[in-house]
């Protein structure tokens, strides 16, 4: 059951949350947000975190910190955490920054495909092909 899946969305604008939010919730997930790579960062550093998975935004502007800042932590604190990218750049800077149990969606998304995205990686525990 995913009730109990907390997953933690970093984005910084408002719209692009608010639809991210609401189809994960539909999906059953519980969600925690933060619109600032340091908010996300400060949240998965507390003791009692309990976040499962993470959908950031690569260019959180116009923070200093990124969305790969976001992953680099998070992957010191939890090896495997699976995380989903959501970016409008090109597949090179992927491929520059990929890191294993995680998928790139390009802007403009269907909900759908992070819906799917972060329950093939949660299931899985291994990298699915992003689109």
């Amino acid at each position: 059951m995913t009730d109990s899946v907390l997953i933690l969305v970093v984005e910084d604008e408002t719209l692009i949350e608010e639809v991210v939010v609401l189809g994960l919730e539909d999906a059953g997930y519980a969600v925690a947000t933060a619109h600032t790579a340091e908010e996300a960062i400060a949240s998965l550093e507390k003791t009692d975190s309990t976040v499962r998975a993470i959908v950031t935004d690569v260019n959180l502007v116009p923070n200093k910190l990124t969305g790969w800042d976001v992953a680099r932590r998070a992957r010191e604190l939890t090896a495997d955490i699976p995380i989903v990218y959501m970016s409008g750049a090109s597949g090179h800077e992927w491929t520059s920054h990929g890191v294993p149990n995680s998928v790139l969606i390009a802007k403009p998304f269907a909900i759908g495909q992070i819906v799917t995205a972060v329950s093939q990686l949660l299931n899985a525990g291994g990298p699915t092909v992003g689109e």
